[in-house]
């Protein structure tokens, strides 16, 4: 059962409302927390109180220190105590569990007074919906609607529409800023690859470039000075590795003359040896020779032609390692076209995009500033909606702002004007181990809607 406390300083409260709906909604929660500090001593007799999950209870127990201590109501009703186990608590004032603890106390050691029983800690309020922070708070008796809110930091401000479409100009404002920054660079861009892929040199045209544009001459020329670092650092690179590809091959020009060098002589030499090969045949052959001189000779015949294979075999190598590098050379050239032309596609795409995106951009300026002379909208007032479990069943309540809250309810603050009544989908609790209960409230259904248990 939900607590029900008497309203004490009747007469304040009302000249207080009567007087807060003059005030701003600051002033109204100066004015609530003002009720709280007046009000709370006589509100409310905690010993009234029906306790719940939550709930600490501080239990004395004179000379039974192990009996004494906080004590917290679970989920289910009960806490959990020494000697006797759960005891029921839910539903029950402190004087009511004052007596069962008593009673089953005295069962089991001898009790020379009846325990003490008070409320410690009550359980804690929820508040969500437009407030600035959300949240579990602190409960105590007497605590209205308002006083939550202003525990909450107040209710969360709306802005006015003039001020959404004043945010909305800076932001449309800023994003033309950016695009036409960004279609700039593309434009800059784009005549850096056209100037790569000519192979002519670098010098873009500013004004060229910022047509039809509105952007910040110191950024345009950084832009622009970034691409020509880009251009010059670009072609110097490869400037660099054609310069080293040529370098290979004018060695390997030079490797080659020299071994074309070196098979003329090893084909005069041949021819020599050849000769006198021959002429120690002769001899030979008139009894005039020796055998073993002609086999000498025809020995260093062999072993120099065998030089001269192995020169033309490094020959054909220099040659080819020569048409790899021109390959290679020409690779580098290629690749940069290929990539140059790669990024012209895109860049020329992207341009595009820009220059329609600048126009739209543009327009929505245009549409945001003719509709800032028009706004005076105010926000939507805030109400408030307290779901409070009753009988195990929690049910959604239209509240006011001076509303006394309990344990455990949760309030919503919604900026929107709500309906007479709310339906309610309530999911009972059945027996002692089930669960807190759940809730379901839909502001835009009949009063009558069918319950779910």
């Amino acid at each position: 059962m939900a607590a029900t406390y008497p309203s004490g300083g009747r007469a304040m409260r009302l000249d207080l409302q009567r007087r807060s709906r003059r005030h701003r909604p600051a002033g109204r929660l100066l004015i609530a927390l003002a009720i709280g500090a007046i009000a709370a001593p006589a509100e409310a007799d905690p010993r009234d109180y029906r306790l719940g999950p939550g709930d600490v209870l501080q239990v004395g127990v004179y000379g039974q220190p192990e009996l004494s201590g906080k004590f917290r109501v679970g989920p289910d009703g009960t806490l959990s105590y020494p000697l006797i186990g759960a005891v029921t608590a839910g539903g029950l004032t402190t004087e009511e569990v004052t007596e069962s603890l008593r009673s089953r106390l005295s069962q089991r050691i001898p009790v020379r007074s009846a325990p003490s029983v008070e409320v410690a800690e009550f359980a804690p309020v929820f508040v969500t919906g437009v407030v600035e922070k959300p949240g579990q708070y602190p409960y105590r008796p007497g605590m209205i609607a308002l006083e939550l809110v202003a525990l909450a930091g107040g209710e969360r401000r709306a802005a006015a529409a003039s001020e959404t479409r004043a945010l909305q100009l800076i932001a449309a404002e800023q994003a033309v800023e950016t695009r036409m920054l960004s279609l700039f660079a593309s434009r800059a861009q784009k005549a850096r690859l056209e100037a790569e892929i000519s192979a002519g040199d670098f010098s873009p045209d500013v004004r060229a470039l910022a047509v039809g544009l509105s952007i910040d001459p110191d950024e345009a020329r950084k832009m622009l000075l970034n691409e020509i670092d880009l251009f010059t650092v670009r072609r110097k690179v490869i400037s660099n590795q054609i310069a080293a590809l040529r370098d290979q091959r004018a060695n390997f020009d030079r490797e080659m003359d020299t071994l074309r060098a070196a098979k003329k002589l090893h084909d005069g030499e041949i021819l020599l040896l050849e000769q006198e090969t021959a002429n120690a045949q002769k001899l030979l052959d008139k009894a005039l020779g020796l055998l073993p001189t002609l086999l000498s000779l025809k020995r260093q015949l062999s072993a120099t032609r065998r030089d001269a294979l192995e020169i033309v075999s490094y020959l054909a190598r220099a040659q080819q390692q020569q048409l790899e590098i021109d390959k290679k050379i020409q690779d580098v050239e290629d690749q940069q076209k290929k990539e140059n032309a790669a990024a012209l596609r895109d860049v020329e795409l992207a341009i595009a995009q820009g220059e329609r995106g600048v126009q739209s951009d543009a327009r929505a300026v245009a549409e945001i500033r003719s509709a800032l002379g028009g706004d005076a909208l105010e926000p939507a007032p805030i109400t408030y909606r307290v779901a409070r479990l009753v009988d195990g069943v929690y049910t959604d309540i239209k509240v006011g702002d001076y509303t006394e809250l309990a344990p455990r309810d949760i309030l919503r603050a919604d900026r929107s004007v709500g309906a007479p009544g709310a339906a309610v989908t309530r999911t009972s609790r059945r027996g002692p181990d089930a669960q807190t209960t759940a809730y379901q409230a839909t502001a835009d259904r009949s009063p009558g809607a069918p319950r779910a248990d």
